[in-house]
């Protein structure tokens, strides 16, 4: 009857420490679980700074990349500001050279008249100065008409592509 009761007790003292078992393994999955789930949120903390940390880079580089793109258009429009203040320098000038030889074309005229009105009174020997002057004043005014044609020709040629051989042979056997 003892060894029945002593059997007894120690399967319930078995199943006690079987529990017991049960237990302390249930609780150390819990704890492995719980573990899991900080270094998880851990994670993800990291990746969200990670991917703050890309998304401000990002538009660091997209805001480098406007700045770059407006100092291109700035430096452009500057270039093409020069350029038009080149262009209309150059023709105030040339307009003012004009001015100039037509005044002194006008002058030169008013001096030859003079010099006629002066002739008739004087006589030979001014005829001959005369006519050496009118000479002088012809080579300038040729010279003169010479230097335009070659600055109307440049501007031409900068403005206008080359033309090709035969094209300008055809041209030159048409205008003649």
């Amino acid at each position: 009857h003892r060894d029945k009761k002593r059997d007894k007790e120690k399967i319930k003292e078995k199943e006690k420490a079987k529990e017991k078992e049960k237990d302390r393994d249930r609780d150390k999955e819990k704890d492995r679980d719980r573990d899991k789930d900080r270094e998880r949120e851990r994670d993800k903390e990291r990746n969200r700074e990670k991917d703050k940390e890309r998304d401000k880079e990002r538009s660091k580089d997209r805001e480098r990349a406007r700045d770059k793109d407006r100092d291109k258009d700035k430096d452009r429009d500057k270039e093409k500001e020069k350029e038009k203040d080149k262009e209309k320098d150059k023709e105030e000038v040339d307009q003012n050279k004009e001015k100039e030889d037509t005044e002194k074309e006008g002058e030169k005229d008013r001096e030859k008249i003079k010099d006629k009105e002066g002739d008739k009174d004087k006589g030979g020997d001014k005829e001959k100065d005369r006519d050496k002057e009118k000479e002088k004043d012809g080579d300038k005014e040729k010279e003169r008409e010479k230097e335009r044609d070659d600055k109307k020709k440049k501007d031409k040629r900068s403005r206008t592509p080359p033309r090709s051989y035969s094209s300008s042979r055809r041209s030159r056997s048409s205008s003649r």
